[in-house]
């Protein structure tokens, strides 16, 4: 894990059971309306008790970290991978404790995790951008706040570019 001396940010589940550190900024804050993200908030939004994930707009809104600036710092084992499919790669992983979605994160491949923002109390870092937006909910108009992307942005490739640099050089 990076340096303490570097900002630390906290997310939490419902209950408090789990938590996890974030150190320093995130890569990019997004909100994403692709498919399997729908799709996997509603498998979230079925467990018992479980939160909503999709906002009013049903896009889902991430921080995304690198794998070696988050650490589960409380209830790791009250942790479990769900998957939309048993062949995915991808797995979104709640707390047990009060079915929370924490993260998502991939059996291999990407060097990030997407940690649900609304786990962050308090002042959680902001959104830079919508992702996939030609997915959005039939009648959803999005606000021209930050920017919309119908796709993957170069600007979000830029970003996880810089990151993986930065990663692989101890930074």
């Amino acid at each position: 894990m990076a340096s303490t001396s570097q900002n630390v940010s906290i997310a939490s589940c419902s209950c408090g059971g789990v938590q996890l550190e974030a150190v320093g900024a995130p890569i990019v804050g997004a909100v994403c309306y692709c498919d399997d993200c729908q799709a996997g908030a509603r498998q979230i939004e079925a467990l018992p008790n479980a939160a909503p994930v999709r906002g009013r707009d049903g896009g889902t809104a991430y921080l995304l970290y690198r794998r070696d600036r988050v650490t589960c710092t409380k209830g790791a084992s009250l942790l479990k991978n769900l998957k939309l499919k048993g062949s995915s790669v991808t797995n979104r992983v709640v707390a047990t404790c009060c079915n929370s979605a924490m993260y998502v994160g991939f059996d291999k491949g990407p060097f990030w995790y997407s940690v649900y923002r609304a786990r962050f109390k308090g002042n959680a870092p902001g959104l830079e951008m919508r992702l996939q937006t030609k997915y959005l909910p039939k009648g959803v108009q999005l606000p021209g706040d930050i920017p919309n992307y119908s796709a993957f942005p170069m600007k979000l490739a830029v970003k996880l570019v810089f990151a993986r640099v930065a990663m692989l050089f101890g930074r």
